[in-house]
């Protein structure tokens, strides 16, 4: 296979997962309640997701019609490391398990100490607080400033732990 061949494949894979994970942000947007305000809390959702969209739309045209650029060094997986391949892979499935049966605040620590974990930090203080850190921010930002939907988890609800930090 030609290189430039094999950047073209690369970037049509690309846009398709950029378009699946916008579409599924649209989805998702849809489920947050919508308010009398002219910006309401699915605003930001939406905005985020449609960019998402139109962006995986702009890379399979750069790819259709030839311009994905040349190919550098070290591009793609031909030089790539399999197994943190999957590992990456693994952790955006830990994090939808996770936020699905424990909701966010969990999914993003284990999500976070995970990442790091696949990109060689073995400091387990560091990946822990820094998880929960991270968490404590994110929650208070997301939720807290930005008013998005903060469902429970399937498995067990713990959105009364995490209401004084988005300051409900």
């Amino acid at each position: 296979m030609e290189n430039q061949d094999y950047k073209i494949k690369v970037e049509y894979g690309v846009a398709a997962v950029v378009l699946l994970v916008g579409v599924f942000f649209i989805f998702l947007a849809f489920t947050i309640e919508t308010s009398r305000e002219a910006v309401g809390p699915r605003t930001m959702p939406m905005f985020l997701a449609v960019s998402l969209v139109i962006s995986g739309i702009w890379l399979a045209v750069r790819a259709y019609t030839g311009r994905a650029g040349d190919l550098k060094e070290g591009y793609g997986f031909l030089e790539s490391d399999v197994r943190r391949i999957f590992m990456v892979v693994g952790c955006g499935v830990v994090f939808l398990i996770l936020f699905w049966a424990f909701g966010y605040f969990i999914a993003i620590i284990f999500t976070y100490i995970a990442m790091l974990y696949t990109f060689g930090v073995r400091n387990w203080g560091w990946m822990i607080g820094g998880g929960l850190v991270i968490a404590c921010i994110f929650q208070w930002l997301f939720m807290g400033i930005m008013l998005l939907n903060d469902p429970a988890g399937a498995i067990l609800d713990l959105r009364p732990f995490t209401d004084p930090i988005k300051g409900a």
